[in-house]
């Protein structure tokens, strides 16, 4: 069916959908499963229809292929579900946007799942499915797509200015209500990654005339006011939609967010325990874990690192640093040989480079100095520092740190995990529990407002200062300044938007300089790594644009 075009109506669901020119993936675990439902697309006339036999196979064939439509189980019985499989997707932006997802269930999985997720699939299909109830899905589906379609491709192009566009004038031509709430979530979608936080609120409040007590648009809000730091009215719409289904774990996560803001620690472990309770995961687990590890409950938060790594190895969602947590809970839960053997038996696998290198060994020296191997505990260090080098990784920084400072060199430890909070970026308040907790375990608590506060406010001032010097065209100073401050943390975002702002500003006053223009593309680019679809960035680059086509 061809998109949407302007000026066209919407058009009249049900008529006739030619299904050949459709391709579909089909994702079980059950051979016989697949091929029956294979079978059936290809009754409906699917020629281009693809199989897996679990995530992992599924994942390499979706980066492959944008498919019209992924029929999915949700029991592949390999670690990830079919719900941890398509959140991953959403979360790791891999699915395409004009991509059908549909969840192949039984009815208890359905009932259980689908009010407590908040990454739904396009729909459910509960097993057995004939083959008349697949195809009247499918052309409803499909009808909907078709009608999305202008903004859907606009949002897989990365054009999410022009979707916002889409969405308006799908709005003013949409059916009915439900149409109408298809297109306003999508809206919200360009709109968050726009960071566009006074429109978003606005399509919230256009949603919630429609039907407002749909899970999304009350999440969306309160997402909305915790971003603006409204965190009272972020937890009274969380905790209103609690009310309102008790099983919905994204709430809760938000919660704990909004506690951890305000210093409860405790009541942000006891959410996110709740979360993991109703739809366990690896990565609540993960987060379970983190937050009892923080408040020093090391049972707790070893239990849960187990939990993480039993359900995630050998899937899409297996993570190295998984054993890393763990060994380092064991270190400090005073159970040295059980971290050396988490490390160098069951972690074997992950090998010795990279930061992963780094914080193996930085954990292996703390438990080997616990353990008495006082000098294989400093040759530990001494290697992990040679290959932490020029690299930055806050996580790693804070163990070799925190070893540093074990094995009795204060200076350079101090030094670490100060570069550690400068490293952070948008995870800082994260790393800056783990670093206080380091500090305050090793004995140097009364350093960690000089550690924590310290680099971060000389890079503010130098950003403040090369400001003031661009404002005045004195640009080369404040280039200067940029530079001092990029030396203490080259991934700063006050510094590299700082730099970007100088060189844009430099190249506006000063004309063409081929050196300026170069490092100018260089500060967008790494704010585009940093910050994709940023709309200050994205600013950034129309202005450059501008400049250099005069």
């Amino acid at each position: 069916m061809n998109a949407l075009t302007r000026g066209q109506k919407a058009p009249i669901e049900n008529e006739y959908i030619d299904f050949g020119r459709l391709s579909a993936l089909v994702i079980d675990d059950i051979s016989a499963m697949r091929h029956a439902v294979r079978s059936q697309l290809h009754t409906l006339g699917m020629n281009k229809v693809g199989v897996a036999s679990n995530a992992s196979e599924g994942l390499e064939q979706i980066r492959k292929t944008a498919y019209d439509l992924i029929i999915c189980d949700y029991n592949l019985n390999n670690s990830s579900t079919g719900q941890h499989f398509l959140e991953y997707l959403r979360n790791e932006n891999i699915l395409s946007a004009t991509s059908i997802f549909v969840m192949l269930t039984a009815e208890a999985e359905y009932r259980f799942v689908a009010s407590a997720v908040e990454f739904i699939p396009d729909d459910y299909l509960l097993k057995p499915c004939s083959e008349t109830k697949l195809r009247s899905r499918l052309e409803r589906l499909i009808d909907r797509r078709a009608f999305l379609m202008p903004a859907l491709k606009a949002i897989n192009d990365k054009q999410f200015d022009v979707a916002i566009d889409e969405c308006d004038k799908l709005l003013a031509v949409a059916p009915d209500d439900r149409r109408r709430m298809d297109v306003l979530r999508r809206k919200s979608e360009a709109q968050l990654i726009l960071n566009n936080y006074a429109g978003v609120l606005e399509t919230y409040d256009q949603a919630a005339s429609i039907r407002g007590d749909v899970p999304w648009v009350m999440m969306g809000q309160a997402r909305t006011h915790f971003a603006l730091g409204n965190f009272t009215q972020a937890e009274e719409i969380a905790s209103e939609l609690l009310t309102k289904n008790n099983s919905y774990v994204a709430a809760y996560e938000l919660l704990a967010s909004i506690r951890q803001e305000s210093g409860d620690d405790e009541g942000a472990f006891e959410l996110l325990n709740r979360s993991s309770g109703i739809l366990p995961s690896a990565k609540r687990f993960r987060s379970v874990s983190e937050a009892a590890f923080l408040l020093g409950r090391f049972d707790v938060a070893q239990s849960n690192a187990q939990a993480a790594i039993r359900l995630s190895s050998g899937s899409i969602v297996e993570r190295a640093d998984d054993y890393l947590s763990l060994a380092q809970i064991q270190v400090d839960m005073g159970e040295p040989k059980s971290a050396i053997e988490t490390l160098e038996k069951n972690a074997r696998k992950h090998g010795d480079v990279g930061f992963f290198g780094v914080a193996k060994d930085a954990i292996l020296a703390q438990a080997y100095f616990d353990f008495g191997d006082i000098d294989h505990a400093r040759k530990l260090v001494e290697r992990a520092a040679s290959m932490l080098a020029n690299r930055t990784d806050s996580s790693a920084m804070t163990s070799l740190g925190k070893a540093v400072l074990k094995t009795g060199d204060m200076v350079f430890g101090l030094k670490l995990l100060t570069q550690a909070i400068q490293s952070s970026g948008a995870d800082e308040k994260r790393v800056a529990r783990h670093v206080k907790k380091s500090m305050m375990d090793t004995g140097y608590g009364d350093r960690i407002e000089d550690v924590i506060d310290g680099g971060r406010r000389r890079i503010l001032e130098l950003v403040d200062e090369a400001t003031k010097l661009m404002r005045t065209a004195h640009f080369s100073e404040a280039n200067q300044k940029v530079i001092d401050a990029l030396e203490i943390h080259g991934e700063n975002l006050e510094a590299l938007m700082a730099a970007a702002q100088l060189h844009l500003l430099w190249l506006k006053h000063g004309g063409l300089d081929q050196v300026i223009v170069e490092r100018a593309k260089f500060y967008l680019s790494t704010l585009d790594k940093l910050l994709p679809n940023n709309q200050k960035v994205m600013n950034f680059y129309r202005f450059f644009n501008e400049i250099v086509s005069e």
